[in-house]
C-alpha cells in the first residue's frame, strides 16, 4: 500500500505542477513520493525487464544518452529516460514512477538515467545498474563540485563500493581521470577513443584540468589532444597510458553542412587487426569533436550490450539536438538561432572551437548567469579560449545578469567593443541579434544553463520550440 500510495502521490504532485504551468513536474514528484516510500526507487528499478543504465560525467550527458535511447528504440527495446535533465535521485525517482502503473511495475526494457556527476552514489547504490557510462571529468562549478580532483575520488569511491561486478563499466580511454576507474575493480572496464590526429591539438588549452598522472602524479605527456586534457595520453614516470579501446574513431570530418562523417572500429576479440569489416560509418548530424565522442559512448555502450552494428548507425544518425544542445529553432522571419548551452571552460572552448571549424563569421548571442543551477563563480570564463572568437563571428550581443562580465572578456579576448551590444533580456538580446543576420541568415546563441532554461521557455510561450521536459526526436 505504501508503494501504491507512494506513486499516486507523485503522479498527482506532476500533473499538478504542469496543469499550474509550474514545469514538467521533473524534481517534485520523486521528492513526495521517497518521503512516502523511501526504497521506491529500488523497487521500481528491480521492476525493469533488462535494467538501469546510468550515463555520468561533466558534458556530453543528455546528448549521449538521447544517442543511446534511440539505439536501444531501433534494436526493439522500450526505453525510459529522464528526457530533461534532472539528474538528481528525486529527478530519476520522477522518471521511474512516471513510467509505473500502481502496483509498482515499469513495462520497460531499460530505464536510461543521466545522473550528476556529484551525485553517482544516490543513483549506484538502489538503482544496481546493469551498466555505467562516464564520459568525461572536467572543471565544473568550483562552488558545488570542489575541485576536480575532488570529484573524480568521490565518483571512483562510489564504483568501488556500489557498481555491481558485473555491471559494464564504459569508460572514455581519452581522459586519464576517466580512464584510471577501471581501477577500481568492480564492474566490467569497456573503454572508446577517439584516433583523428587531423582534429587534434599539439597545445594544452588553458581548460586543461588533468595535468598529472593519477597512478604516480607525474606530469602528463600527450601525442596528441582533442581539447582540454583529453587526448593520447602516457606517463613516462610509471609506464601508465591510454587503454586501447574497444572502439575507437577512427576518422571524422566535418561537413560543410554541419554534420560529421565518423568512422567507429570495434576491436576484434580474438585480438587480430581490425579491418574494414569491422568499421561502422555514420552520418551525425550534430557537429564538433565533442559530439563524435558522444557518439563513439552510445555506440562503445550498445555494441557491449549486443545491439547489432546496423541499428548502432541507424540510431546514431537519426539522433538530433538534445534541447539547448544544438538545437536549431526557425523563426518566424525565416531566420534560424542555433542553441549551443555552455556552462564550464572546457564546454565553451567545444563550441567556439566548432564556431571557429564552421565558416562565415555569423551574429552570435552570448548568456550568462550565476543561478544556483550554474554556479556562483563565473571566474570559469576567463579559463576559456574566447580569444577563438574574434573575427569567426559578427556582431555579439550579450545578456543575462551577468552580461557585463562577460563584455569585460570579450574585451580582453581582443573583440573590437563597437561590435558588442549588451542587452540584459535574453529574449530581447536574441531578436537584436537576429536583426543582425541576413535574410536565411543563423545565429549563434551560447547562454548559461539557466539562460537556456528562460530563453527556451519563452520561445516555447511562442510556439517555436517543444518544452524542455519533453522528447526531441
Amino acid at each position: 500500500m505504501r508503494v501504491t500510495l507512494a506513486i499516486l502521490l507523485g503522479k498527482l504532485v506532476g500533473w499538478l505542477s504542469r496543469a499550474t504551468g509550474r514545469g514538467g513536474g521533473t524534481s517534485l514528484p520523486g521528492r513526495v513520493a521517497l518521503r512516502v516510500c523511501p526504497g521506491l526507487d529500488a523497487r521500481l528499478a528491480a521492476s525493469l525487464r533488462r535494467g538501469v543504465i546510468v550515463v555520468t560525467g561533466t558534458n556530453g550527458k543528455t546528448t549521449t544518452c538521447k544517442m543511446v535511447a534511440a539505439i536501444l528504440r531501433r534494436a526493439g527495446f522500450q526505453v525510459v529516460r529522464n528526457v530533461s535533465g534532472a539528474n538528481l535521485r528525486q529527478g530519476l525517482t520522477t522518471t521511474l514512477l512516471a513510467a509505473a502503473g500502481l502496483g509498482g511495475r515499469i513495462g520497460a526494457d531499460y530505464a536510461l538515467l543521466e545522473v550528476d556527476e556529484a551525485a553517482v552514489a544516490h543513483a549506484l547504490r538502489p538503482l544496481r545498474p546493469i551498466a555505467l557510462l562516464v564520459s568525461n571529468l572536467f572543471r565544473d562549478q568550483l562552488d558545488r563540485y570542489g575541485e576536480l580532483s575532488t570529484t573524480a575520488q568521490r565518483l571512483a569511491e562510489s564504483i568501488a563500493a556500489d557498481l555491481p561486478d558485473d555491471a559494464l563499466l564504459v569508460l572514455n580511454a581519452d581522459d586519464p581521470l576517466v580512464a584510471s576507474l577501471a581501477d577500481m575493480g568492480s564492474g566490467r572496464p569497456v573503454f572508446y577513443g577517439i584516433d583523428c590526429v587531423a582534429r587534434g591539438m599539439t597545445e594544452a588549452d588553458h581548460a586543461s584540468d588533468s595535468h598529472e598522472c593519477p597512478g604516480c602524479g607525474t606530469p602528463l605527456t600527450y601525442q596528441i589532444r582533442y581539447g582540454a586534457h583529453l587526448g593520447l595520453w602516457r606517463c613516462e614516470g610509471c609506464g601508465r597510458s591510454r587503454p586501447s579501446p574497444e572502439l575507437t574513431v577512427a576518422e571524422a570530418a566535418l561537413q560543410a553542412d554541419l554534420t560529421e562523417r565518423v568512422r567507429l572500429v570495434a576491436a576484434r576479440a580474438d585480438g587480430a587487426s581490425a579491418t574494414s569489416a569491422d568499421a561502422l560509418e555514420a552520418s551525425l548530424k550534430l557537429p564538433g569533436l565533442y559530439n563524435v565522442a558522444n557518439a563513439a559512448a552510445a555506440a562503445a555502450l550498445t555494441l557491449a550490450l549486443g545491439v547489432d552494428p546496423p541499428r548502432v548507425r541507424e540510431g546514431l544518425e537519426s539522433t538530433s539536438a538534445a534541447f539547448g544542445r544544438l538545437e536549431r529553432v526557425g523563426m518566424p522571419d525565416g531566420k534560424t538561432a542555433v542553441l549551443m548551452l555552455v556552462k564550464n571552460p572546457a564546454g565553451l572552448n567545444e563550441v567556439t572551437r566548432l564556431i571557429a571549424e564552421s565558416g562565415e563569421p555569423r551574429p552570435a548571442m552570448i548568456a550568462l548567469t550565476d543561478e544556483i543551477a550554474d554556479g556562483r563563480d563565473v571566474s570559469w570564463i576567463w579559463d576559456a579560449d574566447l580569444e577563438r572568437l574574434d573575427g569567426r563571428v559578427g556582431r555579439v550581443v550579450v545578456s543575462g545578469v551577468r552580461a557585463h562580465d562577460m563584455a569585460l572578456r570579450l574585451k580582453y579576448a581582443g573583440m573590437d567593443m563597437g561590435s558588442v551590444e549588451i542587452i540584459a533580456d535574453t529574449r530581447a538580446a536574441l531578436a537584436r541579434a537576429l536583426d543582425l543576420a541576413p535574410a536565411g541568415g543563423q545565429v549563434y546563441v551560447l547562454p548559461t544553463y539557466t539562460a537556456m532554461l528562460d530563453l527556451r521557455a519563452r520561445l516555447h510561450a511562442e510556439g517555436l520550440v517543444p518544452a524542455f521536459w519533453e522528447e526531441l526526436e
